[in-house]
């Protein structure tokens, strides 16, 4: 899912029910809304920001590891090339 999608979600969870026309909040009342917006917008990008860094990792273990086979074969190869050369 995408930010953008999780973030109208929250403001859709947040937002008063469209059966309210109005009314007044206090200064304390918006202070909070405000806070609980913002830490749910920032916990949205930060576990935003963990599965891409998750997927990103995975992808140069997944390149290092085909490096790494890669090494092995080049170094049986050599060993191969020794050997013979002993012979």
């Amino acid at each position: 899912m995408s930010i953008e999608k999780d973030l109208e979600q929250l403001i859709t969870k947040i937002a008063p029910s469209k059966d309210i026309a109005g009314g007044f909040m206090s200064r304390n009342d918006i202070i909070q809304l405000i806070r609980k917006v913002a830490t749910d917008a920032s916990l949205i990008g930060y576990c935003h920001a963990e599965k891409l860094t998750r997927e990103r990792m995975e992808k140069k273990l997944t390149m290092l590891e085909q490096e790494l086979t890669i090494i092995k074969d080049q170094l049986k190869d050599a060993e191969f090339d020794l050997i013979a050369a002993n012979k």
